[in-house]
């Protein structure tokens, strides 16, 4: 499933901002996002769409199991991205930014590359 860069944007933010239910208020993730109400609103409606949340309009939205998969990989991508920038000498204080920059344009497959290459690196 190929999800566009502000989508991902909006996964995160909700995975990010999740009580102990699961549950993540609209307003609260147009202010943390800084957009509109009406923005969230139409972003989660595409989101509903593609089953990836639970989400009544102006009220709370949910990841569901498929939202919380993409979610974790989307997480795990980028985890692998901020080592690999660390470990090739990217400042500490450009690491976030840059991999904001460039998780989106790797493959999978390249993402599975990079760790592969990091996990042999760190065992000699």
């Amino acid at each position: 499933m190929v999800i566009s860069a502000n989508k991902e944007k909006y996964l995160i933010e909700i995975y990010s901002n999740q009580d102990n239910e699961g549950y993540t208020r609209v307003s609260d993730l147009a202010k943390s996002l800084q957009v509109s109400v009406p923005s969230v609103s139409k972003m989660a409606k595409k989101l509903k769409d593609e089953e990836l949340i639970e989400f009544q309009r102006y009220k709370m939205i949910k990841l569901t199991e498929k939202g919380e998969e993409v979610c974790k990989h989307l997480l795990e991508n980028r985890h692998v991205l901020v080592q690999f920038l660390r470990y090739i000498g990217v400042d500490e204080d450009k690491v976030e930014n840059e991999v904001k920059s460039i998780e989106n344009t790797f493959s999978r497959d390249v993402i599975h590359l990079i760790d592969r290459f990091l996990k042999n690196t760190s065992m000699e």
